[in-house]
């Protein structure tokens, strides 16, 4: 229906529901991108590891293939002799005279091949066998040796050191065997991207070509052959594409968090800001109703008595009299709204200016007691003054502080039910003066006791429908106060009263030279 407006509660939930349907979406697309992107990573990462344990198992193979072929070049001397028919003793002549890194050439008869392993290699057999006694640690290795008929006659080979032949080799093998082979699978990684460890037993490193990065994708595989009891360890290096990517996923994983945090954050921020913007919407469309019954009662009121005395319906002195006060009583009240709206504003827009000058803080109370007197008295309160004779000099305007405690006394007289008495009372103190204002009232509970210096606020209380008002006048006494370098002090109890001190310092202080060199206030 046109004009119909939401209520607070319905507007609130449905800026929250509003703000869900952005956030939640924004939360759930962040968090499937991280899904996505560690379940890409961990795809890596499981190539990466399959890779390196294809990798491991090649250089193994490697080696054999390295140890192949340095025993094809050694023996092939003795090879060529035996297939013309030389006679064991040449053929034994030429083993030895090709030890070079081997030793202990040996010439192994047909009859005695029983006793060795076999390891085939690029489609040939390669002999072995463990020493012992004094040749314990190291392995026999050797090639078949075939006569004119093509017939195996026996075996030539020396011995080897298996862990002297790793470190020696492992450059070749890494560097030149593994990268020139055409059937090597390129992988993920290349070979030139990847640490190559060697291992003996339990753990022992004997060689190592550039250092791991990342050893959660290292694969360790065990050497066969003469080579048993060692193994290769393969790992990505700092700039292997493994590790590239780990890197990138852990940056884009952190950016994504950090913009689906904005996002919340941003979305909570906007949704408190609207409904707090809402909020105030709704308390200054409260002030303009409230300001305008506050605006419209004393006009009524002074518009009666004045028609009233114009048309002479006055039966005696007296009751003009009586009219005649209420129309001073009602433009004061009307003259103080007035100024309370105004200062509001121009506090707001920063414009308000203090004439800042030695101020009798005693002659200002006096003067706006006074002033107030007939209000309180008109209403039925009993006044208590507990002032000294004399008081500290302040520096402050002295418009805006009697503007402050007229604030104070109005508050007492609206929010006072049968206990109709107010109190003021000045005092010096450490380095300031201090006015208090003192009712009998409703109180104010701790929780809402910060609240009520905020401006266009009015509690919820028993007389809030009772009790006119625009919100502003405790928010302007807050203001003007700390302008001038001072404080308000609350001391309040539900039901029983409460007491507003204005604390100001004296003059020649330096909250009071402060106060004096800004004088323009709003902030």
């Amino acid at each position: 229906m046109p004009g119909t407006r939401l209520s607070p509660l319905i507007s609130r939930r449905l800026v929250t529901i509003i703000g869900l349907g952005v956030a939640l979406p924004a939360l759930v697309l962040a968090g499937l991108g991280i899904y996505l992107t560690l379940r890409i990573a961990r795809a890596v990462e499981d190539e990466s590891a399959r890779y390196n344990s294809y990798m491991a198992l090649q250089v193994g193979e490697a080696f054999e293939q390295e140890l192949m072929s340095v025993l094809r070049r050694s023996i092939s001397r003795a090879e060529n002799l035996s297939r013309t028919g030389a006679d064991p003793v040449a053929v034994r002549a030429a083993i030895e005279s090709e030890t070079g890194e081997f030793q202990g050439a040996s010439l192994v008869p047909l009859d005695e091949l029983d006793g060795f392993s076999l390891l085939i290699v690029e489609s040939q057999p390669l002999l072995f066998a463990p020493g012992e006694g004094d040749r314990r640690g190291q392995y026999f290795v050797g090639l078949l040796l075939r006569g004119p008929d093509g017939q195996v006659t026996g075996a030539g080979g020396w011995w080897m050191e298996p862990r002297a032949f790793l470190v020696r080799h492992l450059p070749a093998v890494t560097q030149d065997r593994l990268p020139a082979n055409p059937r090597l699978y390129g992988g993920f990684e290349s070979t030139r991207k990847l640490s190559v460890t060697l291992f003996a037993g339990f753990g022992q490193v004997l060689a190592q070509v550039r250092d791991p990065e990342n050893l959660r994708t290292a694969r360790t595989e065990p050497l066969a052959g003469p080579f048993e009891g060692c193994a290769v360890r393969v790992a990505a290096t700092s700039n292997a594409p493994a590790v590239w990517t780990t890197r990138f996923v852990s940056v884009e994983i952190t950016f994504i968090a950090l913009m689906g945090m904005a996002i919340v954050l941003a979305t909570a921020f906007g949704l408190r800001y609207t409904i707090r913007q809402l909020e105030l919407a709704q308390i200054k469309a409260g002030f303009v109703s409230n300001v305008t019954h506050e605006l419209k009662t004393p006009i009524a009121l002074i518009r009666l008595a004045v028609e009233t005395l114009e048309l002479r319906r006055v039966g005696s002195p007296e009751e003009s009299e009586r009219f005649l006060r209420s129309i001073g009583r009602e433009t004061l009240r009307l003259q103080q709204l007035v100024d309370n709206i105004l200062d509001f504003a121009r506090l707001e827009a920063g414009q308000r200016m203090f004439r800042f000058e030695d101020v009798d803080l005693l002659a200002v109370v006096h003067e706006t007691v006074e002033s107030f007197r007939p209000r309180l008295e008109h209403q039925g309160f009993r006044l208590g003054l507990d002032l000294p004779p004399s008081l500290p000099a302040v520096r402050g305007d002295a418009a805006a502080l009697s503007h402050c405690l007229l604030n104070l006394l109005d508050n007492a007289l609206k929010y006072s039910r049968t206990l109709r008495e107010v109190g003021v009372a000045a005092e010096a103190r450490d380095g300031a003066v201090a006015i208090s204002v003192t009712d009998r009232g409703i109180g104010i509970a701790p929780g809402d006791q910060r609240r009520v210096f905020e401006k266009f606020v009015r509690l919820e209380t028993g007389l809030v429908h009772d009790v006119k008002g625009a919100g502003l006048g405790l928010s302007l006494v807050d203001q003007i106060i700390r302008a001038h370098g001072g404080h308000v002090e609350l001391e309040s109890r539900p039901g029983e009263g409460s007491t507003f001190t204005l604390v100001l310092p004296r003059a020649g202080g330096a909250e009071a030279s402060q106060a004096d060199s800004r004088q323009r206030t709003g902030s």
